[in-house]
């Protein structure tokens, strides 16, 4: 059976990314009536959306001035990679007994399309690519209370689409990382526990990464 989206999830990945388009900014005051004009909705979801953005953390509901776009720094940012670090790492080593080759070789074409993605400076879709690899690990621990911890805390920021002024140091930045997941890979065919849990709290999830988050 297809798993269709309710109208408030189509609203809220509208928005989701609207926010890592940069279409909207933080700071910035979220017009109801422009989202429902353009999604040609009521106002119930759009509603029922923002207000479950709010309880994720993407936005913030100020008196007399609605729904905007929140602002987060530095050291959340730190703060969250360091969480995620030991979240993923006890995830990954969990999932070791979970894997066979075809598996794997679904992982590994995870990451051949995320080389891609880069090469196509598609940096929104190389972000929901690499959020599928990582769900796809930690799914494999068979642990949903783990995963579902994981998630919700992604959910408490957005990343935007990169606007910097030296395009060419971040695409080499995203280079190196998704070598780091293709050594994640090595590591699970290696079955190494011990290996895994250090590459991915030590290295892929360095909080030293998260000054990335900001360059938007």
């Amino acid at each position: 059976m297809l798993n269709y989206k309710s109208l408030k999830e189509h609203v809220y990945e509208y928005i989701s990314n609207q926010i890592r388009d940069e279409a909207l900014k933080p700071g910035e005051k979220i017009n109801e009536n422009v989202i429902c004009e353009t999604l040609k909705i009521s106002r119930t979801p759009v509603r029922e959306a923002l207000i479950q953005m709010a309880n994720d953390g993407y936005i913030e509901q100020i008196p007399r001035r609605g729904f905007v776009v929140k602002s987060i720094s530095l050291e959340r940012v730190h703060n969250i990679y360091e969480i995620l670090g030991a979240l993923e790492a006890l995830a990954a080593t969990l999932s070791l007994s979970n894997w066979d080759e075809d598996s794997i070789d679904e992982l590994a074409d995870m990451a051949k399309q995320m080389d891609e993605l880069i090469d196509k400076e598609d940096y929104t879709g190389y972000y929901q690519a690499q959020n599928e690899f990582h769900l796809f690990i930690n799914k494999a621990s068979n642990n949903s209370d783990l995963v579902d911890m994981i998630e919700n805390l992604k959910r408490s920021f957005i990343r935007q689409a990169y606007s910097g002024n030296d395009p060419d140091e971040y695409k080499l930045a995203l280079k190196k990382t998704n070598e780091e997941h293709y050594h994640i890979i090595d590591l699970i065919k290696a079955q190494d526990s011990d290996g895994l849990r250090k590459y991915m709290q030590e290295v892929h999830w360095n909080a030293k990464y998260a000054s990335m988050e900001m360059l938007i």
